[in-house]
């Protein structure tokens, strides 16, 4: 079993979600539809990894750049609220 970390913060009228280990994100009108699109494309790009025997590049974390662009936004002038949700993960 895999576990990886995903954040979710909201974005204007709507919430998106990252995951820190391999770069994937999805946006939902709720944290809990981004937290399942988050999910879905995960398992989406397991099996291909896994499909295409690409099994040794599956991690790919998210570049410090980008993650502080996430996380500290240049154009948001109030504080947001974070949350780190570990998931885990049983692929072949």
């Amino acid at each position: 079993m895999q576990s990886f970390t995903f954040l979710v913060k909201k974005e204007g009228n709507q919430y998106a979600s990252l995951c820190i280990e391999l770069d994937l994100a999805s946006c939902g009108r709720t944290k809990k539809q981004a937290v399942e699109g988050l999910k879905n494309a995960i398992e989406v790009y397991l099996e291909f990894m896994t499909s295409e025997n690409r099994e040794n590049e599956i991690y790919r974390p998210v570049p410090m750049k980008d993650l502080k662009d996430f996380l500290f936004p240049e154009y948001s002038q109030s504080e947001q609220s974070l949350k780190a949700i570990p998931i885990e993960f049983q692929y072949a």
